[in-house]
C-alpha cells in the first residue's frame, strides 16, 4: 500500500483539535489501535499519532477514510461528541416520546430495537 505523504504544522486549530480527538476517542471506543489504524489508511503510524494529536490539518479524504475504516459518517469526526450524560438525556427524553405514541407504533418501533440490539455484532469493527 502506497505511503500518504501529510504535513506536519506547529499549532492545532479549533477544528484541527475536535476532530483529533473525535478520532481518538472513536478508535478507542472501537478497540482499534493506532498503529492498525494507520496501517489501513496506508499512512505511519507517526503520522496518524499526529493526526490525534491534531497536528496535521488533514485533507477531506483522508477524512473520509478514516470514518470508512471507523465505519461512521464523516460527521461524528467534525461534530462534538455527546458527553455519557448528554446521551443518557437524549435517549430519556426518546424513551418519553416513545412512550406517548400509540400502542402499535410503539410496539413496531420496540422490536426493531430488539431486533437491533441482537444484531449488534453486524456493527462492532470485530
Amino acid at each position: 500500500m502506497a505511503k500518504k505523504n501529510l504535513t506536519q504544522n506547529n499549532k492545532p486549530k479549533r477544528l484541527q483539535q475536535l476532530v483529533a480527538g473525535n478520532i481518538s476517542e472513536l478508535r478507542k471506543k472501537k478497540k482499534i489501535l493506532q498503529k492498525d489504524l494507520a496501517l489501513r489508511l496506508g499512512i505511519t503510524h507517526k503520522d496518524f499519532s499526529f493526526i490525534e494529536n491534531g497536528h496535521i490539518d488533514i485533507q477531506l479524504s483522508m477524512l473520509e477514510m478514516i470514518a470508512g475504516v471507523l465505519k461512521v459518517p464523516v460527521s461524528a469526526l467534525v461534530t462534538p461528541l455527546k458527553t455519557d450524560a448528554e446521551a443518557e438525556n437524549y435517549f430519556l427524553e426518546k424513551a418519553k416520546l416513545l412512550y406517548l405514541l400509540d400502542k402499535e407504533p410503539r410496539d413496531i418501533l420496540l422490536r426493531l430495537v430488539d431486533i437491533l440490539i441482537s444484531n449488534e455484532s453486524c456493527f462492532s469493527t470485530g
